[in-house]
């Protein structure tokens, strides 16, 4: 008498779960069709920074100041955005952060501004950079969301 108990018991907690668990998907799939709306990166672009704006480009010279414009779905007030540049294998070194820039957006920072989806971060350099491979590293809002690779020649 104690096994079949038992055994109903085990099949209750095994039903009970089993629709938690599909209440839990549902409730995971509408986050996702929420996430939609949220901000995202639409491209980027890497560039040389000159006197009259940026250029694209696919390398760069050791001199060259190198941007990244990072174009959003949208302008939304609150969003975070963060580069890291690092160093992949130049110059004797590997896998060496080198700089990382910060920026979250206000209403002010994007009150009349032409390109309000759009982020340029730059990196000067001190001195040459070495020849070889690098690479940017977009977070939005906390997460990783694009890799810029780059090479310096």
């Amino acid at each position: 008498m104690k096994f079949t108990t038992l055994s109903a018991y085990l099949i209750a907690c095994s039903l009970s779960l089993a629709f938690t668990s599909a209440t839990l998907g549902k409730e995971k799939d509408e986050d996702a069709d929420e996430s939609d709306s949220e901000v995202t990166i639409e491209k980027t672009v890497l560039a040389r920074k000159t006197e009259d704006g940026f250029d694209p480009v696919k390398s760069l010279k050791p001199n060259d100041t190198v941007a990244v414009l990072v174009f959003l779905s949208e302008a939304k007030v609150g969003t975070k955005v963060k580069a890291v540049w690092t160093i992949v294998d130049a110059g004797g070194e590997q896998d060496k952060k080198i700089l990382e820039k910060k920026t979250e957006l206000t209403a002010e920072a994007i009150k009349g501004v032409e390109e309000a989806n759009r982020i340029n971060f730059s990196l000067v350099p001190d001195d040459p950079f070495p020849v070889g491979d690098y690479k940017v590293d977009i977070y939005l809002n906390g997460e990783l969301a694009k890799t810029v690779p780059f090479k310096i020649k």
